[in-house]
């Protein structure tokens, strides 16, 4: 019945989902595209703010072009009556930090700066002549100005701390014969205009960057150009590029990146400036090596707030919409329910009998598995009573003959001669006897736990538990290619096991002529299942001899190497309890590759 009730409710109910589904849709591309204009109002008033600051900056640079300077200035001897009178004016400016005239050289004959963040006071002069804005600077003509990009101030070719941006303005000097004397060049502060900019006017993350996407200062990082920072070699954990978005150059656009909303305003000085009237007596002609672009960012975080009532109002009116529309198609197959009756027990048998053919199916192929499992399990039996009959043989003869030797000795100097032989068979017989622990508890093992294991990441962890690796004190590289598949179902307590053998018989077999010596993890995908490879260069095996026993218990193929010879024989009692195979193949001198198939 409730199968008839929920296909009618889902008649009844596809219609009005999909309608809801186109509203929602509608109406959260009408908010979203409100959000967008509030943005772009947001980008525009930033930038219209900063053209007029940058204006500001035009008319203080511009303003010392046009005075008259005496013939052969010297501001800090003759004339310094002359710049006296103007000391009071540098002075009122809070965004000045450096006043400097430069001469046709490029060398400083003023220099007034700001000292801890303070007091203007004169500092020591310097040669300029190599700077790049001082070079632009003394190629002006009357009437243009050099405004610098924005960067962090360097002293002698070193980032000054604590970190200032700023901005140089350059104008040419003329003295009263109209004689080109030199170059005025004052570095403005920006930190204030900067955290201006910064200040929130919209819910959006504020950037302001240059043509090729550095950051030079947002509300997102705590550092003023800190792509600068990066450069001088300073840790800066920020990322202060917007290079990861698909813009190949600055355009005025919006679009969708990485969940985020973005607004580009480009800031073209050159072109957007126009002189208000009364500003300037005469226009001057900018020139600046740079753009800036506004970047507005809405983030996953906010839309996600924003659209949260919207989801609500979706929820609760698909949550009544679904429980009406349940009740009603109850009650519309409880009405015809008389009538089908007989249909509906008849089907139902059909679907008893459907069920029964599924379930014998399942239990033949569950039978198949358990037979298959018996199979492996009753080799596994056969080969580990061979080992307990002639393994245990042996050191348990050689004890007893050693203990019938102690019984019938006197001597003390004898006995005490016997007693490291017997510790020596005794510690042969326990470590015999953990092997078969360990064997036995593979197949006592009824439920092995099964998760979804990251093998890269189990690599890397079993890795550090080699101490010579992790020093370096081996000459063995680990390496991993897992481009097709990374993760696996599988026992962790198993898989960390195998990944412990082979990387413990990759230290232990490796071939010391060999200038570097490797074991190799690979993930493949081959006829839709998941395989991995394990390669190492190591000594190799001669599979023409020992093939047949590569995986069988306390079986040793190089004499000159220590071992018990348990490795690979657990590796594959491992796998094969969960269904895993493994194959190997070997040349001696060149190394070995095992194949897991999962």
């Amino acid at each position: 019945m409730w199968k008839k009730v929920l296909k009618i409710f889902a008649i009844l109910y596809f219609p009005i989902l999909i309608l809801t589904f186109v509203l929602i849709f509608y109406q959260k591309e009408e908010q979203l595209s409100g959000l967008v204009q509030v943005e772009e109002r947001g980008a525009a008033y930033k930038k219209n703010y900063l053209l007029d600051l940058y204006t500001s900056l035009v008319f203080s640079t511009q303003y010392w072009s046009e005075i008259d300077y005496p013939k052969d200035f010297d501001p800090l001897g003759e004339h310094s009556k002359f710049i006296d009178n103007y000391i009071e004016i540098i002075n009122g400016f809070q965004d000045y930090d450096q006043f400097r005239f430069l001469d046709l050289e490029g060398k400083e004959f003023f220099r007034y700066q700001r000292e801890d963040d303070k007091n203007m006071v004169f500092g020591p002069l310097q040669n300029k002549e190599n700077r790049s804005y001082v070079q632009s600077g003394l190629a002006l003509i009357r009437g243009e100005i050099f405004l610098s990009a924005i960067d962090l101030n360097r002293e002698n070719g070193v980032l000054e701390t604590p970190y200032k941006p700023v901005v140089r303005g350059v104008a040419p000097i003329f003295n009263t014969l109209n004689e080109k004397i030199g170059i005025v060049v004052i570095n403005y502060r920006m930190s204030r205009i900067l955290n201006q900019l910064k200040a929130q006017i919209t819910n959006g993350n504020f950037y302001l960057t240059d043509a090729n996407f550095n950051i030079i200062t947002s509300n997102t990082r705590p550092y003023d150009l800190g792509y600068e920072i990066q450069k001088s070699g300073k840790a800066v954990l920020e990322n202060y590029s917007l290079t990861h978005l698909p813009l190949k150059k600055a355009i005025d656009t919006n679009f969708v990146d990485q969940e985020s909303v973005w607004t580009f305003k480009v800031f073209d000085f050159k072109k957007d400036f126009i002189s208000k009237e009364g500003i300037f007596s005469t226009i001057p002609i900018i020139i600046t090596p740079t753009d800036w672009v506004i970047v507005q960012e809405i983030s996953p975080e906010f839309l996600g707030t924003w659209f949260l009532p919207l989801y609500k109002d979706f929820l609760i009116f698909n949550f009544f919409a679904v429980i009406a529309l349940l009740i009603l198609s109850y009650y519309f197959i409880k009405s015809r329910k008389q009538q089908e009756q007989f249909y509906v027990a008849l089907e139902a048998k059909n679907k008893a009998l459907l069920g029964s053919k599924a379930q014998l199916e399942k239990n033949n192929y569950q039978i198949q598995d358990i037979n298959k499992s018996l199979s492996i399990k009753n080799d596994q039996l056969k080969e580990f009573n061979y080992l307990v009959s002639h393994n245990l043989r042996s050191p348990v003869t050689s004890l007893s003959v050693i203990i019938d030797m102690l019984k019938e000795e006197k001597e003390p100097d004898k006995i005490k001669a016997l007693l490291p032989k017997m510790a020596t068979v005794s510690n042969s017989i326990y470590e015999l006897t953990e092997d078969i622990r360990a064997y036995m508890a593979i197949l006592d093992q009824n439920e092995i736990k099964v998760e979804f294991l990251n093998v890269p990441k189990l690599i890397a962890l079993v890795k550090n538990e080699f101490s010579d690796l992790m020093l370096g004190e081996q000459n063995l590289k680990v390496l991993v290619d897992f481009k097709e598949w990374e993760a696996v179902s599988f026992s962790k307590l198993y898989l960390k096991s195998i990944l412990q053998n082979f990387i413990s018989n990759a230290i232990k077999y490796r071939d010391t002529e060999k200038s570097e010596s490797y074991v190799l993890f690979e993930g493949k995908i081959e006829n839709g299942a998941k395989v991995l490879y394990v390669r190492d260069n190591g000594v190799g095996i001669n599979l023409e001899r020992h093939g047949a026993n590569v995986f069988k218990l306390y079986k040793r193929f190089h004499r000159n190497i220590s071992g018990k010879g348990v490795g690979l024989f657990l590796v594959k009692s491992q796998l094969e309890a969960l269904n895993a195979q493994i194959s190997v193949d070997s040349k001696e001198g060149l190394g070995t590759s095992f194949k897991i198939n999962f």
